[in-house]
């Protein structure tokens, strides 16, 4: 029987199912091992950050009144700003 740490770090093929991976977890939750669910939703949040904050951002300058091409607006409508703030949030979840 694999370890979490062996399953985790093992790559994705037909071998691995989610299956496996939920039983890994669920032992774990078993024996008190901790698990980092944090650093899962931080890569979520900054994926769906990047991806989805600037159409956001725009809705949010546009409540706002605020001009997009200003340095506020281009703040909020920042790829890289969004994805640092889905990080942030993802890892609080």
């Amino acid at each position: 029987m694999k370890s979490i740490e062996e399953v985790v770090n093992q790559p994705i093929t037909e071998e691995l199912s989610y299956d496996d991976i939920i039983q890994k977890l669920n032992e774990a939750k078993e024996n008190g091992l901790p698990i980092e669910e944090g650093i899962l939703g931080a890569i979520g949040g900054a994926i769906l950050g990047a991806s989805f904050g600037p159409k956001l951002g725009a809705a949010i300058c546009k409540a706002l009144g605020v001009d997009q091409k200003g340095t506020f607006g281009s703040l909020l409508t920042s790829k890289l700003v969004m994805g640092a703030i889905g990080t942030a949030m993802g890892w609080k979840l």
